[in-house]
């Protein structure tokens, strides 16, 4: 929170700058009036003020974008100005330095520090520590949201040279490194929010939309949709798992049996992965599993253990060293003990032909789905067994749910030829 003085009538947004910033930036504190006297609107506007002051000692700090800061004091000096008189006399010394850059490192050089300096040209940086600070997500989706948008400040430095030719120069340029069509609509879905604040902030014009209509859906042949997460038949799931026990890794023999393991109980229990790594030993009893970290209220349920899991998960039980299920796998930053395991997992199907479009670990799901269905299983009753909610509005309302019994008959109707 932003330190406020009031000054006469008027509250002065203040920030210590850190010493380590002080000769960069030729100043012990900033200092700008919020131009109101109730404290509450001063304390939102000083709140901005602080948040841009922070990216300029952050570059100050880093090292970073010297011109870059260096035309953004320029530009915040001018604003600031305190009279007409005050604010020529600056404008007089920024052509002097632009004169001198443009000696030493040429007229674009120059022309970009004086452009933003008087405002002709923002930064598209300026105000990317704020959106990123009110962000309220997920920290993976966050995590994806900053690494999307630093796609569009690593092509772009100024928001001016963002527009519709430019973005789908840009586009094209995404296709052209690689980037799937579901990777360019989640890089501009993302670039979309980063816009949208940049308009709060009245940077941009509100009709302002260069990354909108920018892909086209395929027609004709090419609109034919690959299924993702298609089922994998018996066949090919007790491949991936005979795979998993002996693959090779640089021409020698690796057997992985918790990779094993995970597909054995995706197979009988259509359960996403990450939910299995998250079973620990007190979720299991002798014969049913107690899902209780789901992403969905369906997903949290217990089901039974079908009957050529049992000896298995009787012996990771046994074995088990740190309460969980499947021991020994490590959380990631997200919290999550599904990431190796799942990347294990997306290596061994690649290398063995599986198209990562179209089979993904959440094929699992189908696979058991297909094969309840296909043992003659009813919707309701398979929506209960994998943890999804009920397809219709009487079941789904007011049904209590499938009982063990009912349940463990379905399942046992579904065997793979292991």
């Amino acid at each position: 929170m932003a330190y406020l003085e009031k000054r006469k009538q008027l509250y002065y947004a203040l920030l210590t700058v850190p010493e380590g910033a002080r000769d960069k930036l030729g100043k012990l504190r900033f200092v700008k009036s919020t131009n109101t006297g109730d404290r509450r609107e001063a304390q939102q506007i000083a709140n901005q003020y602080v948040a841009g002051w922070k990216v300029l000692i952050k570059k100050a700090l880093n090292g970073n974008d010297s011109k870059l800061l260096e035309a953004i004091q320029w530009r915040e000096s001018i604003e600031n100005a305190n009279s007409e008189e005050e604010r020529e006399i600056l404008e007089d010394r920024l052509l002097d330095k632009a004169y001198e850059l443009e000696e030493s490192e040429g007229f674009p050089k120059a022309k970009e520090l004086y452009d933003i300096a008087v405002g002709i040209k923002t930064p598209i940086t300026l105000h990317h520590e704020q959106w990123k600070s009110q962000l309220r997500l997920e920290p993976k989706t966050v995590d994806q949201m900053l690494k999307d948008v630093d796609l569009l400040i690593n092509e772009f430095s100024c928001i001016e040279q963002v527009n519709s030719t430019s973005a789908m120069k840009w586009v094209n340029k995404l296709a052209a490194e690689g980037k799937t069509l579901s990777s360019q609509k989640r890089i501009l879905g993302n670039c979309r929010n980063y816009w949208g604040y940049l308009k709060s902030k009245k940077l941009i014009p509100i009709e302002s939309n260069p990354f909108t209509g920018l892909i086209t859906e395929p027609t004709g042949k090419a609109a034919r949709k690959i299924k993702a997460n298609a089922p994998y038949s018996p066949q090919q799931l007790v491949m991936l798992w005979n795979a998993a026990l002996s693959q090779t890794i640089r021409n020698k023999p690796h057997s992985d049996q918790q990779l094993a393991d995970l597909i054995l109980l995706s197979a009988y229990t259509g359960t996403r992965i990450e939910e299995i790594c998250s079973l620990k030993v007190t979720d299991v009893t002798d014969t049913t599993f107690r899902f209780t970290d789901s992403k969905t209220e369906a997903g949290i349920r217990e089901v039974p253990i079908h009957s050529k899991l049992l000896e298995r998960v009787k012996q990771l039980k046994d074995i088990s060293k740190d309460g969980y299920l499947l021991s020994g796998l490590t959380f990631n930053k997200y919290k999550d003990r599904s990431n190796a395991l799942g990347k294990r997992f997306g290596r061994l199907k690649t290398k063995l032909g599986f198209s990562p479009r179209v089979h993904t670990a959440h094929s699992f799901r189908s696979t058991l789905i297909t094969m309840l269905e296909n043992a003659g299983v009813s919707e309701n009753l398979a929506a209960d067994i994998v943890g999804h909610e009920k397809p219709r509005i009487t079941y789904g309302l007011y049904s209590g749910g499938a009982t063990l019994e009912v349940m463990r008959e379905a399942i046992e109707k579904v065997n793979y030829p292991f």
